[in-house]
């Protein structure tokens, strides 16, 4: 039985989460398992997700846009959303810390902007641990790059949480293959297992837990030669990053600590840390300006991308 287990934290000051976020943050908390331990733990972690789901009619409905369900060879389902015109592609990987989830899942933070940049956004089911591991899901995305590549539009590789982790995982694969990125869209992406400030301060934060995180490294690397982005340190020449995360959750510190990476091995990236904002906060309340303005950056650093000004 698959099982991770975390020593308690010490007590440490938090950095309070803003008053116009603490509903969405005690509604996860009633409704989202906060600590995964077991295998048991990730089944009831995937149908707690799967009742607040939705799907690519409800997607393309609410933001004006058309949706087709295609297949990759290796038999992983993909949604392709678009607006009136085509000019660039994104892939998009969602989150549930790569045990959980499916395509649909915040999909809007980049489809959101497909009409107003002329992105095509393809969601990709990329296969899930404990079942297979991080070289299994890498594959799958790489399959997906190479096949949005095919007529030269330009792509970027874009992720939430889990599947901003899995993004970094898949650009560093592209590099050293050849496949061309013009970015990686990198959204409070999971990134790495190493004790910092923010773990011992969220410890059992109900947006994702320091247990919820073990778990899940441990399911997606059993077994695995490669380790999370984080922990490499051959990052130079990677495409140009957007990295973003809240100052109140557990992944504050190894997203800050990457970009700075980043930077130290010559790469263009942009790093945002929302003051208050928990873990994923701009998709469970849209409403507050923090939650706003996150989208507006991410919109805005795309649009510079793909119009090379960065």
């Amino acid at each position: 039985m698959l099982r991770s287990t975390c020593p308690p934290a010490e007590a440490e000051p938090r950095v309070p989460v803003a008053r116009s976020l603490r509903g969405a943050l005690a509604d996860l908390a009633r409704t989202m398992p906060t600590d995964i331990a077991t295998a048991v733990d990730i089944a009831a972690y995937r149908r707690a997700g799967a009742a607040r789901g939705t799907t690519a009619e409800a997607v393309a409905a609410r933001l004006g846009l058309t949706a087709e369900g295609h297949e990759l060879e290796d038999g992983s389902a993909v949604t392709v959303f678009r607006g009136e015109r085509v000019a660039a592609r994104v892939v998009f990987l969602h989150g549930g810390g790569l045990i959980a989830g499916n395509r649909f899942d915040g999909v809007d933070v980049v489809a959101r902007h497909a009409d107003a940049l002329d992105l095509e956004v393809w969601t990709v089911e990329y296969p899930l641990a404990p079942e297979h591991r991080l070289e299994r899901m890498v594959e799958t995305v790489i399959e997906a790059v190479v096949a949005c590549a095919d007529d030269g539009l330009p792509v970027v590789l874009a992720g939430q949480s889990g599947g901003g982790g899995l993004a970094a995982a898949t650009a560093m694969e592209c590099r050293d293959r050849g496949i061309p990125l013009v970015g990686q869209l990198l959204i409070c992406p999971m990134l790495g297992r190493e004790p910092t400030p923010a773990i011992r301060q969220f410890a059992q934060d109900p947006s994702w837990s320091e247990l919820s995180n073990a778990t899940a490294w441990a399911a997606v690397l059993a077994g695995s030669e490669l380790v999370p982005p984080a922990e490499r340190d051959d990052l130079a020449g990677l495409a140009p990053s957007f990295l973003d995360t809240g100052s109140a959750e557990l992944f504050r510190d190894t997203i800050v600590g990457y970009a700075g990476g980043l930077w130290a091995h010559g790469c263009r990236a942009e790093l945002h840390v929302w003051s208050g904002a928990f873990h994923g906060s701009d998709c469970a309340a849209e409403s507050p300006v923090v939650s706003i303005e996150a989208h507006r950056a991410r919109r805005e650093w795309l649009r510079r991308l793909l119009t090379d000004e960065l």
